[in-house]
């Protein structure tokens, strides 16, 4: 019966995930876009936009019949109606009969007639090449010049004398699709633009040539408007703003579009796509989202929505004022409906363009709404279906989305959070595993162009979001960073499992300020490489990540595992008791064992080595275990690590725990959003489903992570340990919603500043297992680096970007060699990205792992895996000492050989199909090594 009920439970969350479509896990809050429906198709076929049309109908001997001939203007004959023109018709017949059915057949013909001018507004356009009515003009505002008259569909303005005797001018709408206010001349010599109101003219612009396929207008004031070639879209009316050695800012102060324009090359980034306008894929809501460089999305807490937009290039949902402040522009955005304004400062910077947002400055007027995400130029460099390129996306090792990639609504929009999931959200069924998003970039390249935008702050809160062309319903690529400004939690009222309901994070902002940098790159042949090296530079220039990597140099990582609790019988009870996997000794024989072998450098961690460790209490003690072979073995230990030069990494993991150690889950627990304690659930491997026969832990609030850092750095250097790894605190990054009021933001302060206080007083500092970009600068060396991306649809192919950008910088590591389904697949990889290679090893049998928190580690038995550690560590050590702390400059891939440069000139070349490595004299053949563990 149990086993139904977990099947059914099992089919019941496997529909649930295949109809969300959702790419990041159900926990989280972030709201995605499901596959679109056939319904939502064809609704948005509806949507797609068009040309305003004219509607007006009347010949030109009817005009010359019954209407006013006022003057000629552009291939326009403009008419106007005589005053009380329907009595003078009247009167041609004889007068109006008081009823209809009295009307003679000539008199039927004058009535029908004036129906027909009724409908005409007070002014007619005729073109005088077809002899047909243009457009209809209902009423007229005063301007310096008389009156401004516009066609009933704004396809046409007309400026005539004050009481409409006669032409002044008539100009024709380029594209109701680019600007409702630019009009240009019938000879395309003048262009003209209403002010917003419609009312007068605001600036007017005379034709100066082509330049780099588009037709240039310039206005006495300096500013400058660009059509394209053949004049049929109006690209906008700019002007210079700052700009420094490298760049400069063009401004469209009407739409606060921009672009960064380099100025030895000439090419320009722009905030949003030009021709944005005239995709007729996309619906007017989208075209508006590709024309805006702010988004909104606010949430209605009564009503518990939290999906609502507002959008900088919709003009019903915002307007805006540009001014210039000192090295860029400042724009307000008001969406004054509703209730929010904030100012955006871009700025240029020596190389960069930078834009800033301060949370603090985001004025929230009505009571009712509140914010909670903004997307800060959400088109920067957005790619047409024309253009060719790809993104870079820091999704696990790295990966490129090519641009028209063809992925449509089969597949669904990327969208993963920076640093991964805020963990206090606890799913109802265990997601899909994927890797996370280490470094807050992304990249884009464009031919011999390429961009690297960072997310310099409000990077805790932030997610990146990337889709093709027709995959976004437009005919843009798209690759953006939206940042959480307040945390949504969603749950179920009890006794109903359909109800879902949301709840937002209380009170004030509390997420930091949003700072995006964005560095173009030109050069020929620009790559992913380049991004990179941009970031590494960066990272080393700007974050203060020093140089940990020395020369000469290739350590073998050894991940080792001490004890466990598993459950024993006693006189017929059940007891959780202390298990021994790997103590001190036997420890120290797999050590020895691996030196005996050659291997002439390790980096070992060493997990559940304390009593607290192995009962998941908060670990700060560094006191060895009893049952592990207490204090003297466990310096025997120590003193052999030491005697051979390796590194050792103790393994401190306090971010889930059981209460105990003067930690409690009813008062040290973090707070969800919905106000729930946040258990942290072991799920079935099978059905991942909770899994109900083991112990839920609690998530221990970051208010203590200061303390408990502190108390374990003292305890480690009073007993002479220098180093310490932090199990999952190096990529685990989530909030206290409680009482405590701790924001990711916050969080990840914490986390650093006590990251700081372990590299201060422990020599060796800290061994991470997998790192997010914060705790870079206070990481000796990186284990369990992904060799791989998450391999969504959406993605072309994976590529070594974290890798690229920390080679030469911070020692890393692949994750377990001896835990990947191919070994030496992997150990190739490592060849090719400069990474040492690792791995797990238990002493006793894994079989009496079953039923205890380690049964995952079924692949580590030493026994089988010394031999081939060995092999495999002295066979690729000679290329990795070559290259240890050099920079790759170059990445390639050509088939199934892989070949990577070096900043001291050395190339490795890698064959993944015959499974060589190639460096200088060196040759390794793996077919011929042999050995696999197995």
């Amino acid at each position: 019966m149990v086993k139904i009920k977990k099947l059914l439970l099992c089919l019941l969350a496997v529909s649930s995930v295949t109809i969300s479509g959702r790419t990041l896990a159900a926990e989280d809050d972030i709201e995605l876009s499901a596959e679109t429906s056939e319904a939502e198709v064809e609704e948005a076929e509806k949507a797609k936009r068009s040309e305003t049309v004219e509607k007006a109908e009347l010949s030109a001997d009817d005009a010359e019949k019954y209407l006013e001939k006022i003057g000629t203007s552009d291939g326009y004959d403009i008419y106007r109606k005589y005053k009380d023109f329907d009595d003078k018709l009247w009167e041609s017949v004889g007068g109006k009969p008081k009823s209809k059915k009295d009307y003679t057949d000539e008199q039927q013909l004058v009535a029908d007639k004036i129906d027909e001018l009724k409908k005409l507004g007070e002014l007619v356009a005729v073109d005088t090449k077809t002899g047909k009515a243009a457009a209809s003009f209902k009423s007229g505002s005063k301007c310096d010049e008389g009156k401004l008259w516009l066609s009933d569909a704004g396809r046409f303005f007309v400026i005539t004398d004050e009481d409409a005797s006669k032409v002044v001018r008539v100009r024709q709408m380029i594209s109701s699709l680019d600007s409702k206010y630019a009009f240009l001349s019938a000879d395309g010599k003048t262009l003209e633009l209403l002010q917003k109101d419609l009312k007068k003219p605001d600036i007017t612009l005379s034709y100066s040539g082509k330049e780099d396929g588009k037709k240039v207008y310039k206005a006495e004031s300096g500013e400058f408007a660009w059509l394209n070639a053949d004049g049929s879209h109006f690209l906008g009316v700019f002007r210079y703003g700052a700009e420094n050695d490298k760049f400069r800012i063009i401004v469209d102060d009407r739409s606060a579009i921009f672009g960064i324009e380099n100025k030895e090359t000439g090419y320009i980034w722009w905030s949003s796509p030009l021709e944005a306008a005239q995709d007729k894929t996309a619906t007017s809501l989208l075209a508006d989202e590709l024309r805006s460089s702010n988004m909104l999305r606010y949430g209605v807490p009564l009503s518990r929505s939290g999906n609502n937009m507002l959008r900088s290039g919709s003009e019903g949902d915002c307007k805006f004022e540009v001014s210039d402040i000192k090295d860029g522009i400042r724009v307000v955005y008001n969406y004054e409906k509703a209730g929010f304004k904030y100012p955006v400062e871009y700025t240029l910077e020596d190389d960069h363009l930078k834009a800033s947002v301060k949370v603090s400055e985001i004025e929230e007027s009505k009571n009712a709404n509140i914010a909670t995400e903004m997307t800060v130029l959400g088109c920067f460099g957005a790619a047409s279906d024309k253009e060719e390129g790809y993104f870079v996306i820091p999704d696990g090792s790295g990966a490129l989305v090519r641009f028209n990639n063809n992925r449509s609504f089969q597949t669904n929009t990327y969208q993963q959070r920076v640093y991964g999931n805020d963990v206090t959200a606890v799913p109802q069924t265990k997601g899909a595993v994927t890797e996370q998003i280490y470094l807050p970039v992304y990249g884009i390249v464009k031919e011999d162009n390429a961009l690297l935008a960072v997310a310099a702050k409000g990077d805790s809160n932030a997610y990146i979001t990337a889709n093709v062309s027709k995959q976004s319903n437009s005919s843009y690529n798209i690759c953006r960073f939206t940042f959480i400004l307040r945390a949504m939690d969603s749950f179920y009222m009890s006794g109903s499992s359909n109800e879902r309901y949301t709840v937002f994070e209380k009170g004030d902002i509390k997420s930091d300020d949003i700072e995006m940098l964005y560095y173009p790159i030109s050069k020929k042949g620009a790559d992913y490489t380049d991004i990179a090296a941009r970031y590494r530079q960066y990272l080393m220039e700007e974050q203060g990540v020093a140089k940990k990597c020395t020369a000469d140099s290739s350590a073998l990582y050894l991940g080792l595992y001490g004890g466990t609790m598993k459950k024993k019988n006693i006189l017929g009870i059940p007891v959780n008791m202390k298990t021994s996997v790997t103590d001190y000794s036997q420890a120290a024989d797999i050590i020895s064992e691996l030196s005996g072998k050659g291997v002439e450098d390790m980096v070992i961690s060493y997990s559940n080595w304390t009593n607290d460790g192995m009962k998941n209490k908060v670990d700060t003690d560094a006191d060895p275990s009893g049952k592990l072979g207490g204090k003297s073995d466990f310096k025997k230990l120590t003193d052999l690590i030491d005697k051979n030069g390796y590194a050792f990494y103790p393994v401190s993991d306090n971010r889930d725990f059981l209460s105990g150690n003067g930690y409690y889950s009813f008062t040290d627990t973090a707070v969800r959003v919905s106000g729930a304690y946040s258990q942290i659930v072991s799920y079935d491997r099978a059905y991942g489903i909770p899994d109900g026969f083991r112990k839920n832990m609690s998530l221990l609030s970051p208010g203590y992570y200061s303390k408990v850092f502190g108390d374990m750095a003292d305890s480690y250097s009073k007993s002479g340990l220098d180093g310490v790894s932090l199990a999952s605190l190096t990529t685990s990054l989530y909030g206290d919603y409680g009482k405590k009021n701790i924001s990711r933001a916050k969080a990840e302060k914490i986390l650093a500043d006590s990251y700081g206080k372990i590299d201060d007083k422990l020599s060796s500092g800290i061994l991470a297992e997998g790192a997010n970009a914060y705790a870079l600068p206070y990481l000796s060396c990186i284990t369990d680096v992904p060799d791989s991306s998450s391999r969504f649809d959406m993605f072309d192919e994976d590529i070594p970007f974290y890798q690229l950008v920390l080679h030469g910088i911070i020692p890393y590591s692949t994750k377990a060699v001896n835990g990947d389904p191919d070994p030496e697949k992997l150990m190739l990889m490592a060849a090719a990205t400069g990474s040492s290679l690792s791995f797990d090893m238990i002493y006793e049998e894994t079989s009496s792992l079953k039923d205890t928190e380690y049964d995952w580690l079924y692949y580590a038995d030493h026994r089988y895996w010394t031999d081939t550690a060995a092999k495999y560590h002295t066979l690729i050590e000679p290329v990795l000492r070559k290259v240890s702390d050099s920079f790759i400059e170059d990445y390639s891939v050509d088939g199934d050989i892989i070949t990577s440069e070096y900043e001291n000139g050395t190339v490795i070349k890698v064959d993944m199909k015959n499974r060589t490595i190639d460096c200088g004299a060196v040759h390794i053949e793996l077919s011929e090594e042999g050995g696999d563990g197995n």
